[in-house]
């Protein structure tokens, strides 16, 4: 007993030694011997508590030495009023252990820090206000597309990041769309407005680079099911919510409900992100209502593609690439997928035309009610940066991301 007693006394003055009185030491360590830049570092309020208290009108923010803020940014996921998680990134070189420290912040004297994510819902009224929920167009598909753009502008939400943007038509098309960048800045907000041209044409912060039709665009989802493909969102209820727009990450939602396929209702969630610094946006895709064995399908557009390149990346994650003079200005554009090996079932192409799905190179994964399925969905288009002109360029960087996301950082009470 005094020997438990002694151990529970010495776990306390370590947990205390953590502890200075500017704010609780942790620990941030990469476990490569990589340099990463923008890494992400994820702490939620749960992980937090056990660490040090959590005052309930300040906002956790990480220092380095001479009390440089990293850069953060706290988000209430499930808006009910209280952070959950600390999302921030850092630079840090191959192999580093770095010391910050964890302090807490009223809301006014919280450090601003660059925008660098961006989501965009505006309604087309005057003054595009902007929109947190919307509903997705019903009867509204490839014959009468218009009326989204009547509706709502870029047809849809957008959003971005540094080097990239995307947008889904919020109609039953729902499409994935890329619009390449020619600039850091966060733009959006102000494209598909009257009097700023058309987004499909070049401007100096980029345009629309790609074409979709009927295909599954820039990583749409469908559903497989007895041979079949079935697009998510055709029919049936939608809408989007904007869960965080925020200046290093940004989340949004959108669902489908009373979505039937072959006579069966279903509910399908689908979570977006984006990240700074990155080339991709992340999705997170689940499904409820029946317990009907059904798969979840991504894809690439490939009505300008000649072939469909695939590597092993390394053994957590399968790359999916396109690369071809396929960008709406006929400039070379890479589109890839990052799958998780162990949901992946098959790849292959559909018809190039007819009815339902075309023009597409797909990728199925295994998928469950209430279980999800992520992915990501790369864009490097040769433009933004020169490097994308090389496929094995953009497979050496896609290597390495997949490395990253296997061995993501650290993050421990410093001793």
């Amino acid at each position: 007993m005094k020997k438990l007693f002694l151990l529970f006394v010495l776990v306390l003055m370590g947990l205390a030694g953590c502890k200075t009185k500017s704010g609780t030491l942790l620990i941030i360590s990469n476990p490569l011997d990589m340099d990463r830049i923008d890494a992400k570092i994820l702490i939620t309020h749960d992980q937090m508590k056990l660490w040090t208290d959590i005052p309930e009108d300040k906002l956790p923010l990480l220092l380095e030495k001479n009390n440089k803020p990293v850069a953060c940014q706290v988000d209430d996921l499930d808006n009910d009023g209280r952070w959950d998680e600390l999302f921030a990134v850092i630079d840090m070189k191959p192999l580093e252990e770095r010391k910050v420290k964890l302090v807490f912040r009223d809301s006014g004297n919280y450090p601003e820090f660059k925008d660098r994510t961006n989501v965009r819902l505006g309604a087309n009224k005057p003054g595009y206000p902007e929109l947190t929920k919307a509903e997705r167009l019903e009867g509204v598909s490839y014959h009468n597309h218009g009326l989204t753009g009547q509706a709502y502008q870029m047809e849809g939400p957008a959003w971005e990041n540094d080097f990239v943007g995307f947008r889904n038509y919020l109609d039953q098309r729902n499409g994935m769309d890329i619009f390449g960048k020619l600039s850091t800045e966060m733009v959006l907000d102000s494209v598909g407005i009257e009097g700023r041209g058309s987004y499909h044409e070049p401007a100096d912060w980029g345009m629309d680079i790609l074409k979709v039709g009927t295909s599954l665009g820039a990583g749409s989802i469908a559903c497989y099911y007895k041979d079949s493909l079935y697009r998510v969102g055709d029919n049936g209820q939608g809408t989007y919510e904007l869960v965080v727009d925020g200046k290093l990450r940004s989340i949004f939602l959108l669902d489908f409900v009373d979505w039937e396929i072959n006579g069966t209702a279903l509910e399908v969630n689908q979570s977006i992100e984006i990240q700074a610094g990155n080339h991709y946006y992340e999705t997170s895709v689940s499904y409820s209502g029946s317990d009907m064995s059904l798969d979840l399908v991504t894809g690439i557009v490939n009505m300008k593609s000649k072939q469909l390149l695939t590597r092993e990346l390394n053994e957590d994650f399968m790359a999916f690439l396109t690369h071809d003079y396929q960008a709406e200005d006929t400039t070379l554009l890479g589109m890839g997928l990052m799958v998780p090996v162990n949901s992946l079932i098959e790849y292959g192409r559909t018809k190039d035309a007819g009815e339902g799905i075309t023009e597409t190179y797909f990728v199925r994964m295994a998928a469950a009610p209430d279980k999800a399925v992520n992915f990501r969905f790369y864009s490097f288009w040769e433009k933004e940066n020169s490097q994308w002109s090389s496929v094995d360029e953009i497979f050496i960087f896609m290597i390495k991301e997949a490395e990253r996301l296997s061995n993501p950082l650290t993050v421990n009470l410093a001793p």
